[in-house]
């Protein structure tokens, strides 16, 4: 069966003119200005068809500097391009005997069982790899088309969580993307996204990056005895990386009916020092590292890591991006597509996946009293918000003592009732709007001390705001009025920093 990812249409996209619809790769990249952008609601699809773009793109168009990276904003190489599809278009065949398209055809004589296609997707999977609830029953899958199949196959292998894999008893190493807070810039055009997110890479350093298309098939040695290893730290090797062998076997059912994979470990992919390019880097106990996603704390709590505030160093796309935009004297905002999934409470169980779009000024990143003011704002906003945490507890502890100063300790009674009645979480929601305005503002307004002023006024009100909440939760009988007059001195206390100094 043949099934070319360079002709079909399996690429959700929006056009110009806001149709939605699906494309081949070549409808794609070869006049990208007539996209809007992927348009895709699964986060890590969303992400790993970015990648992928990006990934040919730097094949196609090869190495370049900043300044030949923002000439593509108005010259697309179209030809150039399509003479890379043209030499490895049988590379791109889903079903290929060979060379199936980010596939191990080595599988087929490796013995494994059968496999569900479920298993490529934590949205699908029954049981407790599960994402989200779904009616999916792994014995008796519901069939996909081979266009799903594909975008399924490439989240897996970006985010593809560690776990023991069966047919071999051995931990299989997590995707290079899991638990990264993984950003990159979109622009308003897939052109404009595309230019500005491939970074500058040497002649030498390209001619070392090669992904899995432009490599030998993966053999069976590799897959008995994984070894830890790094060709490059290119991007295009990054961004395609096979993390878990998947073999798709041809639908059986009919043409678009996708039940079946073979499925084993891959290729580790060992430490490097440079980091994946869509990553920013942070100082950890133990030196730098990737900045995570994380459950709780939504990626403006993290803004300074874009910034490249102190102890940070924003993800190269960004860097390259700003640097385009400035060198051509453009100062627009920059448009940001952020997201990634990490696992639960366990390894290999699914905890939560996120992707959202934000913006952010090129000359920000150049400001460093800009800079300087968004971290100090954040910071506050940290502290203030561990005071406020405390103010809560202390209101919620008098409230379940009930003003018996010798009843037992009831510390996991305080902190659920914190939890149930989500009033840090009414915290954080109400300041990221403000937060994202005081960037703008930062971008457009030199008057940093009014910037300040007006941020610790909004967190004043949201305290405020907050406190009568958390009030309001408890009722408004005798005993939650009683437990909110012994505790107000915890709201002046919260209060207190963000006052005038007289």
């Amino acid at each position: 069966m043949t099934y070319s990812l360079l002709t079909e249409s399996w690429i959700p996209l929006v056009s110009a003119s806001g149709i939605r619809s699906t494309a081949s790769i070549t409808d794609a990249l070869l006049i990208p200005s007539q996209w809007r952008g992927i348009d895709s609601t699964n986060p890590i699809e969303c992400l790993a068809l970015h990648r992928l773009l990006l990934a040919i793109c730097h094949r196609a168009i090869g190495p370049g500097t900043t300044e030949q990276r923002g000439a593509l904003l108005d010259s697309w190489p179209t030809q150039q391009i399509q003479e890379y599809l043209n030499h490895w278009a049988d590379r791109f065949n889903l079903f290929d005997p060979i060379h199936p398209f980010l596939q191990v055809s080595a599988l087929r004589s490796a013995g494994h069982p059968v496999r569900p296609w479920t298993i490529l997707c934590p949205d699908r999977a029954t049981g407790s790899s599960r994402l989200l609830w779904d009616h999916s029953i792994d014995a008796n899958p519901e069939p996909i088309t081979p266009a799903a199949a594909a975008r399924a196959l490439l989240a897996h292998l970006q985010f593809a969580l560690g776990g023991t894999i069966r047919q071999k008893q051995y931990s299989g190493a997590a995707g290079p993307l899991v638990g990264i807070l993984v950003i990159t810039p979109v622009g308003n055009t897939l052109q404009e996204g595309l230019s500005l997110s491939l970074i500058n890479q040497t002649a030498a350093d390209h001619q070392l990056d090669l992904p899995p298309w432009e490599r030998e098939p993966l053999q069976l040695s590799a897959l008995s005895d994984p070894v830890t290893s790094i060709v490059s730290a290119g991007p295009a090797q990054r961004y395609t990386w096979l993390g878990r062998a998947v073999l798709l076997l041809p639908p059986s059912r009919g043409p678009d009916c996708v039940t079946d994979v073979l499925y084993d470990g891959g290729e580790r992919i060992a430490e490097s020092p440079i980091p994946d390019p869509m990553a920013a880097m942070v100082t950890g106990k133990k030196g730098p590292m990737p900045l995570m996603l994380r459950e709780a704390r939504a990626m403006w709590r993290d803004a300074n890591a874009l910034m490249g505030a102190e102890g940070y160093v924003p993800p190269e796309t960004i860097r390259n991006a700003a640097a385009i935009r400035m060198g051509r004297g453009e100062f627009d905002p920059i448009d940001l597509l952020a997201g990634g999934f990490c696992h639960g409470s366990e390894l290999a169980k699914p905890g939560i996946w996120r992707l959202e779009e934000r913006r952010i000024s090129p000359t920000l990143l150049a400001q460093g009293n800009a800079v300087a003011v968004a971290q100090a704002a954040l910071d506050l906003a940290e502290s203030t918000g561990d005071a406020m945490r405390n103010a809560a507890l202390s209101l919620f502890t008098s409230w379940l003592k009930n003003g018996e100063d010798k009843s037992p300790d009831k510390k996991k009674d305080i902190t659920g009732l914190l939890d149930s009645t989500q009033v840090m979480a009414y915290y954080w929601a109400h300041l990221e709007p403000e937060f994202w305005d005081l960037i703008d503002q930062l971008s457009t307004t030199p008057d940093a001390d009014a910037i300040a002023k007006g941020w610790a006024n909004t967190l004043k009100r949201t305290v405020t705001t907050t406190w009568n909440n958390a009030v309001r939760s408890l009722g408004t009988d005798g005993r939650a009025l009683a437990a909110a007059g012994r505790s107000s001195h915890q709201l002046r206390r919260v209060l207190k920093p963000l006052l005038p100094a007289n």
